[in-house]
């Protein structure tokens, strides 16, 4: 087996048993799709305010932290392109963004280990924002492994039947039925 058959098995590994079980529990009126849509804002909204913090707490300019804002910038984009593409999803179908975002996956997960470690060695004044920053990137994986998990089928509708219900015999010797009530 290569690299990237060892990559695909152990991704498939992690959706199949961390989050698909997890997505078939959630309730109807919460899809996984609708969760890891959020998962992916509140990525972006984590992310910008460890962006503000510096600009609003320690005086940094814009200039300071102009890659931080186009990193920002780019995971707009990319919410902006998933929220496009969540019609393809559908209950009866398998889903077409498990393989479209694999590799996206994947790189998500080293940049996380990343910047996971890099936030356990940062300076005291840079906590807060490195922190905020793990803690975005944790909700980007989330929410593109919920992304991808497959939809449940839709429930059967149970009709609701009307008419008489035998509740039981009454000592008069009459069957009472819910309608008479």
């Amino acid at each position: 087996m290569t690299a990237s058959d060892h990559i695909k098995r152990a991704d498939g590994w992690v959706i199949d048993t961390l989050f698909q079980p997890v997505a078939d529990r959630l309730p109807e009126s919460i899809p996984a799709l609708q969760l890891g849509m959020s998962c992916q804002l509140g990525s972006l909204l984590f992310y910008g305010l460890s962006l503000l913090i510096p600009i609003l707490v320690m005086g940094a300019t814009v200039g300071d932290v102009i890659d931080t804002i186009l990193v920002w910038l780019m995971g707009m984009a990319f919410f902006l392109g998933l929220q496009k593409s969540r019609h393809v999803v559908r209950a009866n179908a398998l889903n077409p963004l498990r393989p479209l975002l694999m590799s996206m996956r994947v790189i998500s997960i080293i940049f996380l280990v990343y910047v996971a470690y890099r936030g356990m060695s940062v300076a005291a004044p840079y906590w807060l924002p490195a922190q905020l920053t793990t803690l975005s990137q944790l909700l980007f994986v989330v929410g593109l492994y919920l992304v991808a998990c497959q939809p449940r089928p839709p429930r059967p509708r149970v009709s609701m039947r009307q008419g008489n219900v035998i509740e039981g015999l009454w000592p008069t010797g009459k069957i009472r039925s819910s309608q008479g009530l």
